[in-house]
């Protein structure tokens, strides 16, 4: 059962907003059972707007629109939909008096222009938006069958009208979906698929989706079926089979960061860190590790950053200095620009050493890429090595590693 999102609005195509409406939606409609295969963000052009309403009705049961509801000329959407489904515009008197009563809760009087806010399509249903001027529109299609809708683009009022007005317009879908994710760190894109193998090929139930941010690999594990007991039944031998091919790289699920789990677990067992950062990690882990949590306090030790000039070239040394009578101490040396000629992209490098009770271990960071993107990966490289010292895990040894005696 298939769903279209439409984003109305060239400040989404210029890039000078953010459309977070559609992966809102998304959650939504999956949630009820609806599977989402296309994001369209299009102009305020009324051709092409036109364009992508048909197309998107012919294909699918379910096509979602947001923006475009306002009051000025360049607010199109009502247009569109009369255009693309042959329905002239027609003014809803209880909606205009429902505008006109919000202008007066507020002292105010409606501008004439509002007065457009008040029309739909001649067959459609006006959705009442209790948070704002724009109501929105409903329309359900027989050939092709499909319901269409419009909502605002205000992310906030979008999200009310949805729950209070439209979710209940909405088809029930006979398919039940699920989704599960794991969270690992260890593995590169390529590698964790090269252990997944087949698993990761589309058209499987449950489909395995892997993406990767900041050096974290999430899978995302999506069964449909026609109950939560057979979803689960889909979801648990993949949730196995992927622990067992990657191990103790899986350190959470859902939304989990790594260095969350890691603090979690440093005040669940009242372990300590002490810290010192150079350029390599500038502050990252300091942060991390102190962020809006009750258990923080009781985390850091210690915690100092190296200036700029000071020599990190010893940061075993630099970390024992630190430690006093911290469980974990980490130094991080300053990050350092390798050139070699004008065709090859320069390499930032660093280090940085994680001392604890039976570890001392230095490694190596290089990465040809962004200072930030550079210092969040050496800076979960560091909080990983202190995750599997805690659960008493071999670290695997690569190129860039090696332990201190």
């Amino acid at each position: 059962m298939n769903t279209e999102l439409v984003a109305i609005g060239s400040e989404l195509v210029c890039g000078a907003s953010l459309d977070t409406n559609s992966q809102w939606l998304s959650q939504e409609l999956e949630a009820r059972g609806w599977t989402v295969v296309r994001h369209t963000t299009i102009a305020d052009d009324l051709p092409s707007m036109i364009e992508t309403l048909q197309a998107a009705a012919r294909r699918c049961r379910i096509v979602l629109v947001t923006g475009g509801l306002g009051p000025t000329r360049d607010d199109i959407t009502r247009d569109a939909f009369a255009g693309a489904f042959d329905q002239p515009l027609v003014e809803d008197p209880t909606e205009l008096n429902h505008i006109v009563a919000m202008f007066a809760s507020l002292g105010r009087n409606m501008p004439e222009r509002n007065r457009i806010q008040a029309m739909r399509p001649r067959d459609a249903t006006a959705l009442r938006n209790n948070h704002g001027t724009a109501p929105g529109i409903l329309l359900k299609l027989l050939e092709p069958e499909c319901l269409v809708a419009a909502m605002p683009g205000v992310p906030r009022e979008m999200k009310k009208m949805f729950t209070e007005q439209l979710d209940s317009h909405l088809p029930e879908s006979p398919v039940v979906v699920r989704r599960v994710v794991l969270r690992t760190f260890g593995f590169g894109e390529s590698h964790a698929e090269e252990r997944l193998g087949e698993m990761i090929d589309r058209g499987r139930n449950p489909e395995v989706g892997i993406t990767a941010s900041g050096a974290v690999i999430s899978l995302s594990v999506t069964a449909r079926a026609d109950s939560e007991t057979e979803c689960a039944s889909l979801i648990q031998p993949v949730l196995e089979t992927i622990h067992a091919k990657l191990g103790h790289a899986v350190f959470g699920t859902g939304a989990d960061e790594l260095h969350d789990v890691v603090r979690q677990r440093l005040a669940e067992e009242e372990l300590t860190v002490a810290l010192a950062e150079g350029t390599s990690t500038g502050g990252l882990l300091s942060h991390w590790l102190s962020d809006a949590d009750a258990h923080s306090a009781s985390v850091i030790r210690s915690d100092r950053l190296i200036a700029s000039g000071e020599d990190t070239n010893n940061l075993v040394q630099l970390c024992e200095s630190v430690q006093d009578g911290a469980d974990y101490a980490v130094a991080t040396s300053h990050s350092r620009l390798k050139t070699v000629d004008e065709s090859t992209p320069a390499i930032l490098q660093g280090q940085f050493a994680v001392t604890g009770r039976g570890l001392r271990r230095v490694t190596n960071v290089d990465f040809a890429g962004d200072l930030g993107i550079f210092r969040e990966r050496a800076a979960r490289m560091a909080l990983n090595l202190i995750r599997l010292h805690m659960s008493g895990h071999e670290v695997e040894h690569d190129a860039a590693t090696r332990d201190v005696r």
